[in-house]
């Protein structure tokens, strides 16, 4: 069966709020961050500024009852690269991709391009273990961390690089360039390695040919359609208006040549930040995330 999974609950955990995700969005809330930049995080001062300049929504809590804007939507910046997660960090660290994008040196959509091809599964920021995923392993289990559990079983990818190579080659096989939500949950996070993309596009093809039907990976439909959210974002996909099915944009068809360049830099093993154990991993994780200048090659520009 294409592939064997390495472990039940395998999925593409992604922020829960990756559905707010926008240019007003993120420069409300980078710019909150620059009241308390090189300071301890008041989430008093950039709630106020959020809440008051309708950025974002107050979210209050059902306990407390107040607002807790930023503790819900910082982790939109933590989680693709533009600040220190606040767990390792008790202060406002705007990361150098960040503050390329506040100095317009890059805009809206090719940061979040940028990104968005170059997150990695697995990374020092989702690294927190769910009950539900250790109690699948029983006794068996015996890792600290979500990460360490990723580079354990070999999973070494970059989703959105999968994703693109596995439209861009039914495109050349001349079969419906598009993919479901679907076929994302059952066919493409199987995918842990970049190696696995051939044989992803053969089942899918099998698929919907009614010669294969793989059981759903039971733990990804949430995380699936975010992802979908997030792709259409960048240059690269665009949703139906139902949101419901991916595609290329106009944009991967038009410049197909330079991104198969960037698409082939990003499958090479040596494109990725490793996990070897190391005790401050979580900090080297955002050190390698957060970098400008080496990541100059990846950037798709537009506009």
């Amino acid at each position: 069966m294409f592939p064997n999974i390495p472990y039940e609950g395998l999925s593409w955990p992604i922020t829960q709020h990756a559905g707010v995700l926008d240019k007003a969005s993120l420069d409300g809330l980078l710019n909150a961050c620059l009241q308390c930049r090189g300071q301890r995080v008041d989430a008093s001062v950039i709630n106020e500024y959020l809440v008051s300049r309708n950025i974002l929504t107050e979210n209050v809590r059902s306990d407390s009852k107040e607002v807790d804007t930023w503790r819900d939507y910082q982790q939109i910046l933590s989680e693709f690269g533009l600040i220190y997660s606040t767990r390792i960090s008790r202060v406002i660290k705007l990361t150098p991709v960040a503050l390329a994008y506040l100095n317009n040196r890059l805009n809206y959509e090719e940061l979040i391009t940028l990104q968005i091809i170059r997150y990695q599964y697995p990374n020092g920021h989702k690294s927190q273990l769910s009950p539900s995923l250790m109690d699948s392993f029983g006794e068996d289990f015996n890792f600290t961390s979500f990460t360490e559990v990723q580079a354990h079983h070999k999973i070494l990818i970059h989703p959105a690089v999968i994703v693109w190579s596995v439209l861009y080659s039914l495109w050349k096989m001349r079969d419906t360039p598009v993919l479901s939500i679907d076929e994302m949950q059952n066919h493409v996070i199987r995918c842990t390695r970049h190696s696995d993309t051939s044989l992803c596009v053969e089942s899918i093809i099998a698929a919907r040919n009614q010669e294969l039907s793989l059981p759903p990976l039971t733990r990804a439909r949430r995380n699936a359609s975010d992802w979908f959210l997030l792709l259409d974002q960048t240059s690269l996909f665009r949703l139906n208006a139902a949101g419901d099915t991916l595609a290329l944009s106009a944009i991967s068809v038009k410049e197909s040549y330079e991104i198969l360049r960037i698409i082939k830099l990003l499958s090479e093993p040596t494109s990725f930040w490793v996990f070897e154990g190391q005790s401050d991993y979580k900090n080297e994780w955002f050190d390698y995330y957060g970098d400008f200048d080496n990541s100059l090659d990846l950037i798709i520009k537009v506009g």
